[in-house]
């Protein structure tokens, strides 16, 4: 299959101009940190694009045909280009400057964000970061934030909407809330339990509601609209909590109550307006946070203890 003229790649055209500049393929390929079969297949490509010849071979020496000049006057124009974007982007990066306000839920802001934030600010000394516990999904169009982290994604909106990882909950109890009550050994036997939950009636974001998919009509005695509180009361020993295992992996006497059974999974959804999402300090904020979460889906859809952050 021949190649066009539009297929061509740029890392070919940079191996022309080591192979030019060296006048050798093997000393080419050592500058590029590559084997010279990759060097020589790259420019057999190039040529075949082309439909042209780039060398002649003089001695141990590749020399530039013509029209290979002509080609490699156009890519160092093209490599120049392409430094100075590369500038161009670094002292963007560095001249970052402003405040980035970011919305998100009590217990994944508190447990989870707040600790890696450290390491953005640390990265980008002219930002300042504003994290917004909110039980409702704020209004990007109203510049209530920047940036939203939600268990909803939007359906409607001028937004820029991506799926930034997913998290796993699981029932939790104290040990000594089992002492006292015994541990259930099935999904039936947790009807005679005791547990900690939502207010239902102040439920803004639906997909919290994760107790009534274990337990149909369960027995509860505390209520608040703070996750960190039922997680704090369910370490006291009030009773067993639905929680999401970034936050109990944080308190090693939590005991994980039916794993094998009990592990529900919901997604985190980052959503931007379309007017900002070009904005450097909002694209670096949006990058850094879905870099992060992907890189620590063990920490989010895990129980496992969480090792300690690595802010190097």
């Amino acid at each position: 299959m021949k190649h066009r003229p539009s297929d061509l790649e740029w890392t070919d055209l940079q191996t022309l101009l080591e192979v030019a500049r060296e006048k050798n393929a093997t000393a080419a390929a050592a500058r590029l940190g590559i084997d010279v079969t990759t060097v020589r297949r790259r420019l057999a490509a190039l040529q075949q694009a082309l439909g042209i010849r780039l060398f002649v071979k003089n001695g141990r020496s590749l020399q530039l045909t013509n029209d290979g000049e002509r080609i490699v006057a156009v890519a160092t124009g093209m490599e120049g280009l392409s430094k100075e974007i590369t500038r161009g982007a670094t002292d963007a990066a560095r001249d970052l400057v402003g405040v980035v306000r970011i919305s998100t839920m009590e217990g994944f802001g508190s447990f989870y964000l707040a600790p890696r934030l450290s390491q953005f600010i640390g990265q980008h000394p002219r930002l300042s970061v504003e994290l917004v516990s909110s039980q409702h999904i704020v209004n990007l169009s109203e510049r209530e934030a920047d940036v939203s982290l939600n268990m909803v994604r939007p359906q409607h909106g001028r937004l820029m909407v991506r799926k930034a990882s997913q998290f796993a909950v699981g029932l939790y109890a104290a040990q000594a809330y089992l002492d006292a009550n015994g541990h259930p050994a099935s999904i039936a036997a947790l009807e005679d339990h005791t547990f900690i939950t939502y207010v239902d009636e102040l439920v803004f974001v639906p997909h919290v509601r994760w107790l009534p998919d274990v337990v149909k009509e369960p027995k509860v005695r505390f209520t608040s609209t703070s996750l960190v509180s039922q997680y704090e009361a369910t370490c006291a020993g009030a009773g067993l909590a639905m929680l999401p295992h970034f936050m109990a992996a944080r308190r090693p006497g939590l005991i994980r109550v039916l794993p094998a059974e009990i592990n529900l999974v919901r997604d985190w959804w980052l959503v931007v307006h379309q007017d900002l999402q070009a904005v450097p300090r909002i694209r670096a904020i949006t990058d850094f946070i879905t870099t992060t979460m992907r890189h620590d889906s063990r920490v989010l859809m895990s129980s496992d203890e969480i090792p300690p952050l690595d802010l190097r």
